[in-house]
């Protein structure tokens, strides 16, 4: 039921009737808590006033149409509460400048409204008066209401119109754009090798010190945590499997289908609206003349244009898939009237169906078996561990308890995580922890000495965290990360001297030898793959010779032209570029104006007693 009520939540009268069903929730979990603080006003202008009930409801009602039921700490800590207050924030302010503005919504809209709304039609898809009223009425609304309802999304169209619909004030700035995408540099470049550090000459203990002091911010690490961890997953029980002829026979049975390959056609589509232009077309194709020249010279379409790849039949449109199939290869089909227009088609190749060998299948379903069963007994396993862990046992103890068959399942360590997930050493470079956000947050969500919940971190992987200790943000002393001052020192030193050594070479030259013309989209330049290269080519404002490193070598470049090359205009990718900029547009004025209603209907804000119940929340978690 949820399910569906979440798929309606676009709806109006759903969001509204979802409110209500959730106040029960609310009220039942959080009523007992707020007292006459839910009276307490929160956020107010004039008349109009939101209460912390109000809120409390709201992101009790958000919480519970998630999938994932986050808890009430769980929301707060995710932000969830902010969201609901600038919500509120923004609605308040839209309707105190409605009615000072003496905004009307005419009584067409709000028919349209009522009439469009699925769910006050009867199963013909009509309007019902009996199911309107009764609809109403279920969820506690009056007529009133629901027109109040309607009157305050009529009177935000109203009000956002003028800077929502920005259609075309952005076109030179979308066309410069496209130009410097197609910008192109002409270079003179020479690359050059990194010296070995074996030619750099070994640094005194007093030459890293001053080059640690000179850099200490490097070497800072914040509060980190020690941790170690058990990573159940469900390969740890295959060999407690067991399976029969008749389970294998079965799945076999179900999946069938899945080992029958069906047939693909590599297909080349035009569609259009002009039928005269689509039967030319096809008189010219029967003439002899070749598609990929027609299709350029009639609609500006190159071959990757009318490519749409290598498809099964159910993959087509019902009006044209049967004659798809049943063509030749190489043969061209239509005009054909679809739903999207005038098409014509082309089969450029034909990949057959093809069936996996019986005993391919069966080795491959009794895996299949095998991965299934484990899982259910992984789930079984895991109300095991979570009484190993009421009993008081440690992970050392739950990784070696007869539960896992006799087999231990290694504990594993991790020393010094931070709260953005960096691992740092005192001995070597830091590194990222290959966790998800779920494994990085139990990290930090238990307490030092004690064991986290199970949870689920990737698929059917769980994972139990025992927090070992915390350390304190520190700058460790130079005796203690020399070895990382001394890689970077050396990091420094080499290309510092390869470019000096570069320089060298290309003064006595008095040239650079090769030269070649780069794109933004370019990946390499000679021998060097680096498209991060390019970027910083592009970066280049002067005239000069410009010593720049990638990976292993210097690369040395002079830019001796710039231009934009000649493209074609394409119109979908001209689309794409604007939508994004209204889209920055509308959110950065957006935020604009509603900051300039607040101060002109002088919103006024109370969070101290919303923060005194959230924090409590947090304390009782």
């Amino acid at each position: 039921m949820l399910r569906a009520l979440r798929n309606q939540t676009k709806s109006i009268f759903f969001k509204c009737f979802l409110v209500l069903l959730i106040c029960g929730f609310a009220l039942w979990g959080v009523g007992d808590l707020t007292g006459r603080v839910g009276e307490k006003k929160v956020l107010s202008v004039d008349s109009d006033y939101v209460t912390v009930e109000k809120v409390i409801n709201e992101l009790n009602r958000i919480r519970y149409s998630l999938p994932e039921r986050p808890s009430l700490q769980e929301a707060i800590k995710k932000g969830m509460h902010q969201s609901v207050l600038k919500k509120f924030e923004q609605e308040i302010l839209l309707n105190s400048e409605a009615k000072s503005l003496k905004l009307s919504v005419p009584m067409v809209v709000k028919t349209k409204a009522i009439k469009g709304e699925n769910a006050f039609k009867d199963p013909l898809g009509r309007f019902s008066q009996n199911k309107f009223l009764q609809s109403l009425k279920n969820a506690g609304l009056s007529e009133a209401k629901y027109l109040e309802m309607i009157n305050t999304e009529a009177n935000f169209k109203q009000i956002s119109m003028p800077y929502s619909l920005n259609e075309i004030y952005d076109d030179k700035i979308i066309k410069k754009l496209m130009d410097w995408q197609n910008e192109t540099r002409t270079l003179n470049y020479e690359i050059f090798e990194m010296i070995n550090e074996n030619e750099i000459s070994k640094p005194t203990d007093s030459v890293l010190e001053k080059f640690y002091n000179a850099n200490g911010a490097n070497y800072k690490v914040p509060l980190t945590r020690n941790i170690k961890f058990l990573e159940i997953d469900p390969s740890i029980f295959e060999d407690q499997v067991v399976i029969n002829q008749k389970q294998i026979n079965d799945k076999y049975e179900i999946e069938k289908s899945n080992y029958l390959v069906q047939e693909k056609r590599e297909i080349l589509q035009i569609t259009t609206q002009d039928q005269e232009k689509a039967t030319k077309f096809i008189d010219l194709i029967d003439k002899g003349n070749d598609f990929n020249d027609l299709a350029k010279k009639y609609f500006d379409l190159s071959e990757n244009d009318t490519n749409i790849g290598l498809l099964e039949k159910s993959e087509l449109p019902v009006d044209s898939a049967d004659k798809i199939f049943e063509a030749n290869l190489n043969e061209v089909l239509g005009p054909l009237k679809t739903k999207f227009g005038i098409s014509i088609y082309k089969i450029i190749n034909i990949a057959k169906e093809k069936k996996v060998k019986y005993e391919d299948a069966i080795k491959d379903v009794e895996k299949k078996l095998v991965k299934e069963l484990s899982v259910e007994i992984l789930f079984e396993k895991l109300d095991e561990v979570e009484d190993l862990i009421a009993e008081g046992n440690n992970l050392d103890e739950i990784s070696k308890s007869e539960l896992f068959n006799k087999k231990s399942v290694p504990v594993k360590n991790i020393k010094m995580i931070s709260k953005d997930g960096v691992i740092y050493s005192y001995s070597t470079e830091k590194k990222f922890l290959n966790k998800n956000k779920v494994f990085l947050e139990n990290v930090w969500n238990t307490d030092v000495t004690e064991l986290s919940e199970i949870f689920n971190s990737n698929e059917d992987t769980y994972n139990l965290i025992e927090v070992i200790s915390e350390n304190p943000d520190e700058l460790p002393p130079f005796v203690k990360v020399k070895p990382n001052v001394y890689n970077d020192w050396l990091n420094k030193e080499l290309v510092l001297k390869s470019k000096e050594k570069a320089e060298e070479s290309v003064l006595r030259k008095n040239n650079l030898s090769s030269k070649v013309i780069v794109e933004r989209t370019s990946k390499s330049i000679g021998k060097i793959n680096d498209a991060f290269l390019v970027n910083k080519i592009f970066d280049i404002e002067n005239k000069e010779i410009n010593y720049l490193q990638s990976q292993n070598y210097i690369f040395a470049v002079k830019v001796l032209k710039t231009m934009t090359k000649k493209y074609t205009f394409n119109r979908e990718t001209y689309n794409n570029l604007h939508k994004t900029f209204s889209r920055s547009f509308f959110n950065d004025f957006s935020n604009f104006y509603f900051q300039n209603l607040a101060l002109k209907h002088k919103l006024k804000r109370d969070y101290t007693e919303i923060d005194k119940f959230l924090n409590e929340q947090e304390i009782k978690n």
